[in-house]
């Protein structure tokens, strides 16, 4: 009996034994199995994620900590929050916050090293990464050399603005898988952990809080724009049959609309093909959050499409169904350009009698309007003009949403910007700015009749100088269409007095242009020039037919084109000369020295339009100039600008010297000899 029972008792330790030894190994299996997939990427953000929320959602008042403790973790765990929600809206700031969160947490807590980041995006194997992978390390490794404009930086290293000829041959413009590649093994620049580590914090950051693979470029700031879901085949088209039999050859036909993202640099439009948001779920995430920084409505069917600003002043439209097609978003940027420098806008040649020209009209106080269509550098055009007006000047600004962001430019400037919000419409503030001490009101966009109404009135009485910004491809149609908003929105019974109060108003229209290579010019130069009333002849007949030319449909304006943009050449041409209306109205404001110049100047560019060009720097000289060498109060540059605003004018132009300014005016009835002391004896200067 005893032999039995010690035999039973050995069987069960020896069952016993294997038993554990079982369970071990298991345990053993499953925490290498959890190591490995601790690393991957997906369970990497979900790890990530919960300890995010963990921290955000914990109450302190629990741990027992003493109160200086408890209040810096619930002030650590707000901003932490504020970031979560607010970082995708483009806050640099709670952007960097939370990133630096993430990375501390993968090294410190989640055991990412030099070794395990590769599980988690395998960079000792390049042909095991995918394309967004590559080109977010190469992203992070131009940004550890060049801080800012990093995509731009890319595109000229890399050559990627080559067309592409797609079926038909006509050229498109695509970044793709290949051209990722290549740009992969051939960059120069070599990464270490730190850059590796950088990489997959912005693969985690844009996954659980930022805007996924789009993130990058849209914070970027050398693009003008990215959009997201135009293009490829809606859900409403999509077949699923017909995707199953795809070929190679027809692979295309594929793309979905959350496969599409596009951007815009230097004015072309690229698509970004390589990137891709893999599903509706994730465009629809994106577009729900990317316009909700201080808006009130929700998108939704009731309202399916919304705009706003995001919190880097870009410009935002979201719309989904039943008005669109699918979920989409645009986002338009305005700090790409270099606004504070003309000369990076003006680049063909014959520049330097733009630059002249435009600085005249600026110095002598004209209204003007900068007419063009969406994306032709209207915006950018009208920002750097404002370097040209007088200093001493208020500045007052008045937009549907923040786009000229003038402050941020010459913050030393007593400049005042407002957009309508609510129920506060621009017309609103457009007649507000009456009782704002405005000397220069500046529109940025003349949309609608009552708008444009509103800017007239105070063109006419409200401040010293207006300006705005108009889509119109003519100047006919600018002005028909100021004068049937003053009839339609004033009471004015005749379209003839709508008429004469526009052209006695608006002086100049600068129109501008970008090709489909984005090339970016002023298309033309147009004076308008308010028609004299003269009496009627004595005649009877001839009377009477005077009387009916009036009567009929006649403009009180006359239009000079004075420059015109040569598109086959690539160069600006001088066609014609200032008007003794302009004149006079340069003359009263900035001087009869100003309006002589301007003249002179455009009638030797008339004969050699590249004259002036010498007197420009280029575009590269101008980006590298001091950006606080007018900003800064106490410098010669400063003072002198202050002191005397038209100050440096004569300077602009190549030597012009006394002989040939008097045989000018002599010519062109400018001067008499007179004047000169010419064949006057008692003239000790003998005429010079």
């Amino acid at each position: 009996m005893p032999a039995i029972i010690i035999i039973s008792v050995a069987l069960l330790a020896v069952v016993l034994m294997l038993i554990f030894s079982d369970q071990a190994a298991k345990r053993r299996k499953e925490k290498k199995d959890w190591k490995k997939d601790h690393f991957h990427f997906k369970n990497l953000c979900e790890t990530c994620e919960a300890v995010i929320n963990d921290v955000a959602t914990m109450d302190y008042n629990e741990l027992n900590l003493n109160r200086e403790e408890r209040m810096k973790r619930e002030r650590q765990q707000v901003r932490l929050r504020r970031a979560t929600r607010e970082a995708c809206l483009g806050d640099a700031g709670d952007r960097d916050f939370l990133k630096d969160y993430i990375k501390e947490m993968l090294t410190k807590r989640l055991g990412v090293d030099e070794v395990t980041i590769n599980q988690v995006i395998p960079f000792s194997n390049p042909d095991a990464m995918t394309a967004v992978e590559k080109f977010e390390y190469l992203y992070t490794l131009f940004r550890r050399e060049y801080a800012f404009k990093v995509f731009g930086r890319m595109v000229q290293a890399f050559n990627w603005l080559q067309p592409k000829p797609v079926a038909d041959g006509r050229p498109i413009y695509t970044i793709d898988e290949e051209d990722i590649e290549e740009a992969y093994n051939t960059c120069e620049f070599t990464g270490n952990f730190d850059d590796k580590l950088n990489t997959v914090v912005q693969r985690v950051y844009e996954t659980l809080y930022g805007n996924d693979v789009a993130d990058l470029v849209l914070m970027d700031e050398s693009l003008d724009g990215v959009s997201g879901g135009v293009g490829g085949r809606t859900r409403v088209e999509y077949n699923y049959l017909e995707e199953l039999m795809v070929t190679d050859s027809t692979k295309t036909m594929a793309d979905r609309h959350y496969d599409v993202i596009y951007c815009v640099y230097h004015g072309r439009t690229v698509r970004l093909k390589f990137l891709s948001f893999r599903n509706e779920e994730t465009l629809q995430s994106v577009v729900k959050k990317i316009y909700q920084f201080e808006i009130k409505k929700v998108l939704s069917k009731k309202n399916p499409i919304l705009h706003g600003t995001m919190k880097n002043n870009s410009r935002v439209v979201v719309a989904r169904e039943p008005v669109s097609d699918g979920y989409v978003f645009y986002v338009r940027k305005f700090d790409s350009a270099d606004a504070k420098h003309i000369e990076t806008l003006i680049t063909h040649l014959g520049r330097g009698i733009v630059i002249t020209l435009l600085e005249a009209i600026t110095r002598g106080e004209l209204n003007f309007v900068v007419s063009g269509d969406m994306g032709s550098g209207k915006t950018t055009m009208l920002k750097s003009l404002v370097g040209y007006m007088n200093p001493l000047y208020t500045i007052r600004t008045a937009e549907t949403s923040f786009e000229l962001n003038l402050n941020n430019l010459y913050p030393n400037r007593n400049i005042h910007c407002m957009q309508e919000r609510g129920d506060v419409s621009i017309y609103d503030i457009i007649t507000g700015t009456k009782k704002m001490d405005t000397d220069i009101m500046i529109v940025g966009e003349v949309n609608e009749p009552k708008i444009a109404g509103a800017y007239v009135q105070v063109a006419q009485s409200g401040s010293r100088m207006a300006v705005t910004t108009l889509h119109h491809k003519t100047t006919e149609k600018l002005i028909e269409y100021l004068r049937n908003a003053l009839v339609e929105e004033f009471g004015i019974n005749d379209v003839n007095i709508a008429e004469k109060q526009i052209v006695e108003i608006i002086n100049f229209d600068v129109h501008t242009e970008k090709d489909l290579q984005g090339n970016f010019f002023i298309r033309r130069i147009t004076e308008i020039i308010p028609s004299e009333e003269k009496p009627y002849p004595t005649g009877q007949d001839a009377a009477r037919l005077e009387y009916y030319k009036r009567s009929t449909d006649r403009h009180f304006y006359t239009l000079n084109n004075i420059i015109e943009f040569d598109h086959d050449n690539m160069q600006y041409r001088v066609v014609g000369n200032i008007s003794d209306y302009t004149y006079n109205l340069i003359a009263e404001k900035a001087g009869t020295a100003v309006a002589d110049q301007i003249r002179y100047n455009l009638s030797i560019a008339m004969k050699n339009v590249t004259a002036f060009d010498e007197g420009f720097k280029s575009a590269e000289q101008a980006r590298q100039d001091d950006e606080q060498a007018y900003e800064t109060p106490g410098n010669d540059e400063y003072a002198n600008e202050y002191a005397n605003p038209y100050a440096g004018f004569e300077d602009i132009a190549m030597d012009q010297n006394e002989e040939n300014f008097m045989e000018f005016e002599l010519q062109n009835g400018y001067a008499t000899p007179e004047d000169y002391g010419i064949g006057n004896p008692d003239n000790n200067n003998g005429g010079n």
